[in-house]
């Protein structure tokens, strides 16, 4: 082959790759260019469900494209993250989502088809606090005479949460752990089911969201937060009352299929970020009792590290893998 020859191949190859490159790139710069899907993996009604809602339309507002929801419940949130983890790495099919799925179910699920490192962590977007709750007619005031009871009376005293390795029931565990009881736990299938039950005093205690205390007309003893919530000054921190530290996994955020391109990601994030502290997000939070708080990759991927390592240690300690 002559020289000419083969430096003409040589040209048309670079140029092919530089028009590649560049197509690859102005792909990226366009995102989104058609709508979004946001995959979550709460029934419609769910106090989740709707900050996704109005979490779709403000991304669709900020992005210039239409987010749609799209609930794909089961399987303890896992079928939603699923459908993530084997979409296309390209930024189109969004989980707004507990991080049940990623730090829960990998420890308890064998098989269950993807692990933690098969997405993104984009950002946070809510954090609903729980709260170790009483009915207004016990006897107990604080969390300390609770603890001098259940040691004096092991597997008396009962309490409810929302399923067997969910977050509170991980939450409650830690904590009777942590203070060297034993309390009696009793699974429902969800906070307004053990509801009932906790108002009339049937159960003695129950793992609950701020929400359900402030409708419901509960007494807080004790809340899982980092620090005192604004609306409640006057209920302690676990950490306060020397029960902690705990894992309490009942946040959640933004996630993408890993693979995707970091443009994109950084796209979503920064969004991200503008919706959350935006007023229509935030009121419809404040209207659950979760808090709108936000974090990007670096924290949000960090807090699910830490809890991961806790978590795992305790699904294995109590026995709760399929």
């Amino acid at each position: 082959m002559a020289f000419q020859e083969r430096r003409h191949i040589a040209r048309v190859a670079l140029l092919g790759a530089f028009l590649g490159l560049v197509g690859g790139a102005a792909a990226q710069e366009t995102f989104p260019s058609r709508p979004l899907q946001i995959v979550m993996p709460l029934p419609p009604g769910s106090g989740t469900d709707l900050m996704a809602r109005v979490f779709a339309t403000e991304l669709g507002t900020v992005l210039g494209q239409r987010a749609v929801v799209n609930n794909r419940t089961g399987a303890s949130l896992t079928i939603g993250m699923q459908a993530v983890v084997n979409a296309p790495p390209d930024g189109y099919m969004i989980a707004f989502s507990p991080v049940t799925p990623i730090v829960i179910q990998p420890h308890r699920v064998r098989n269950l088809g993807y692990g933690k490192e098969a997405v993104i962590p984009v950002c946070q977007t809510f954090d609903n606090i729980f709260h170790i709750a009483v009915p207004q007619s016990s006897p107990f005031r604080d969390l300390r005479s609770v603890i001098e009871f259940a040691r004096a009376n092991p597997g008396k005293l009962r309490y409810g949460h929302t399923g067997p390795a969910s977050g509170p029931h991980l939450l409650a565990a830690q904590v009777w752990r942590n203070a060297g009881v034993e309390v009696v736990d009793i699974p429902y299938r969800g906070e307004a089911d053990f509801a009932t039950n906790l108002v009339s005093g049937t159960l003695d205690m129950g793992i609950a969201t701020t929400f359900l205390i402030q409708t419901q007309g509960l007494r807080s003893l004790g809340a899982a937060s980092a620090e005192r919530l604004p609306a409640m000054p006057d209920v302690p921190t676990l950490a306060e009352l020397g029960l902690g530290p705990v894992a309490s996994v009942t946040y959640g955020g933004l996630f993408l299929r890993a693979g995707t391109p970091e443009p994109i990601v950084a796209r979503v994030e920064e969004a991200c970020r503008e919706v959350v502290a935006s007023h229509a997000y935030g009121e419809v939070a404040e209207k659950q009792a979760v808090r709108a708080t936000y974090l990007g990759r670096g924290a949000f991927a960090a807090r699910m590290e830490a809890d991961d390592k806790v978590v795992g240690e305790l699904i294995r300690a109590l026995g709760l893998t399929e």
